[in-house]
């Protein structure tokens, strides 16, 4: 059976797409995305020190493969997500579990300011959802010491000393939203300066684990951006080459809306909002006050893309409904 898989993995076409791992019971137990699916999914099959034991652990109940060609490597990653969400493959541990996802709210009604993990959103300073649970505990501690949100905390009794000025809860409202809603970056850069307080002080480990504070907000502020680029209700299209051709997305609040190849020739042809006007939906999307669980993964998905390769070309464009 290993030598008629590994043979028809030889087979495969080097293009992007999605392969979809079966038991002998035909149930899905893995999906991946692939770049060029015939040597993504070839590489399982070449022993190797480097495959993990749960690499190992699905080859060992490897009894079938289908796949799913597509015409870019976004629209791979794309459908990679949508099936997992769908089929919930044992093997898969990212995108299986967004229920699980949780949001921050900072709770400006009670006395005293608050920051809360929530399962279900609130409609007033709630921010999310977001994928990283385990850390999310860690945000909220490190955002309360720098706060000063709660004085019986030990980390922020040690650390108090070095307080750059004393805070009232407007600055620290101010700061908060602004941070979540604007990236103003003033939480990092508070973090910074007593950083480089503790520093000068001499107190070296205190510093060492400011810094450590400091880039995990920094990596989380900066995977929050993509929410805020989602939350604008601007429309957008986004456009990659194909060899001699080109895709284009027509996207709304992260979401793609529709899509399309055309040629180069006739895609430079149109300007943006004239390729929009061109596939619309019937009725126009309804602006989004708060992600789904479901949505944010394939939020991450689109902007990570988008950041991480020179080729997409994004521009916002006029409503094309109007």
């Amino acid at each position: 059976m290993e030598i008629n898989l590994k043979e028809q993995a030889r087979n495969l076409p080097l293009s992007p797409g999605v392969y979809l791992m079966k038991d002998k019971n035909e149930r899905i137990i893995y999906i991946g995305k692939a770049k060029k699916l015939r040597n993504r999914v070839s590489s399982y099959f070449v022993k190797s020190k480097q495959h993990s034991s749960k690499t190992l652990q699905l080859m060992h109940q490897l009894a079938d493969f289908d796949i799913i060609e597509v015409a870019t490597e976004l629209d791979a990653l794309l459908l990679e997500c949508r099936l997992i969400q769908e089929y919930r493959p044992f093997y898969n541990r990212q995108m299986n579990s967004f229920e699980k996802y949780k949001y921050l709210e900072i709770n400006t009604d009670n006395e005293h300011l608050s920051i809360n993990i929530l399962s279900i959103p609130t409609n007033k300073n709630c921010f999310g959802p977001f994928s990283i649970n385990r850390k999310l505990s860690e945000l909220k501690q490190i955002l309360e010491n720098l706060y000063e949100l709660n004085s019986n905390n030990y980390w922020q009794q040690s650390f108090s000393d070095y307080s750059i000025d004393p805070l009232d809860q407007t600055i620290a409202v101010t700061e908060l939203l602004g941070a979540f809603t604007q990236n103003n970056q003033l939480p990092q850069k508070r973090l910074e300066e007593k950083m480089l307080l503790a520093a000068e002080n001499h107190s070296f480990e205190k510093a060492l684990k400011l810094r450590e504070d400091w880039q995990f907000l920094t990596r989380f502020f900066n995977q929050n951006k993509k929410l805020m680029l989602a939350s604008q209700t601007t429309w957008q299209l986004l456009s990659m080459p194909i060899g001699t051709k080109v895709k284009y997305y027509l996207l709304y609040q992260g979401l793609v809306i529709h899509e399309r190849i055309l040629t180069k020739q006739t895609f430079t042809k149109y300007s943006p909002y004239e390729l929009a006007k061109k596939k619309l939906p019937l009725k126009k999307p309804k602006s989004i006050q708060q992600f789904s669980k479901e949505q944010v993964d394939f939020i991450n998905i689109l902007y990570n893309y988008i950041n991480h390769h020179k080729e997409c070309q994004l521009v916002d464009i006029a409503d094309p409904f109007e």
